[in-house]
């Protein structure tokens, strides 16, 4: 698997979106690449970073309206 091809794949793989043969091909790419390596690291930052302030959003939202 190329870098393009496994940076385009990297949300999908994120999800389990993937096939399994797919998806093992990616975690081959990852463990030999650390380009890609940093772009997933950075992928999951960011959806963490998303989802935490998501969630603490909700969470004024709900103490505001009790």
């Amino acid at each position: 698997m190329s870098c393009k091809d496994t940076i385009h794949l990297i949300c999908w793989y994120l999800e389990g979106r993937l096939s399994a043969s797919v998806e093992g091909e990616i975690k081959n790419h990852l463990a030999t690449c650390p380009d890609c390596h940093l772009v997933l690291d950075a992928a999951i930052n960011t959806l963490d970073r998303y989802f935490n302030s998501e969630r603490a959003a909700g969470t004024e939202a709900g103490s505001r309206a009790a």
